[in-house]
């Protein structure tokens, strides 16, 4: 199981550092690695089966069944907090030395418009598995801007 996570998280990264602009080789393997760390322990904690990963690969898209998993990944990252609340600074922080110079302000406008989901309401609280869905498409909505594809892969 461990495995087909670490290809799963390879695809991930594969797919969104790629776009990146100023973004070097060690980088990337360096950002496969966290996120194949994160999606070990996310799917080892939340007792995902290899089926049911298999499923949400075919359907590329969040679900009430992945949404969860996806909240998971976003807060070890420090994207979403204990309290399930996107942390607008943390994006900026963790994107910020990706993307070239001449693209910061947009980079800017981008993370500021997703803030926009901590204003929605969800059923789940702190747990942050809602949120994780508003914010996953959100990113999608600004992915020229951010300069990067997240291309739901699991």
């Amino acid at each position: 199981m461990a495995f087909y996570y670490s290809v799963l998280v390879v695809a991930i990264v594969a797919a969104s550092v790629n776009n990146c602009s100023a973004i070097t080789e060690e980088q990337k393997e360096t950002l496969r690695e966290k996120l194949k760390a994160n999606a070990i322990a996310c799917g080892s904690e939340l007792g995902f089966t290899t089926e049911q990963l298999k499923q949400w690969h075919q359907e590329k898209t969040p679900n009430d069944s992945n949404k969860c998993f996806i909240a998971c990944m976003f807060k070890k990252s420090g994207l979403i907090d204990d309290q399930g609340l996107y942390s607008e600074s943390t994006a900026l922080e963790k994107i910020k030395p990706y993307v070239s110079e001449a693209r910061k302000d947009e980079l800017n406008a981008s993370i500021k418009a997703c803030s926009s989901v901590n204003e929605q309401s969800v059923s789940d609280g702190s747990a942050g598995c809602d949120r994780a869905v508003l914010l996953y498409k959100c990113f999608q909505q600004q992915k020229e801007l951010l300069g990067i594809s997240l291309d739901f892969v699991i």
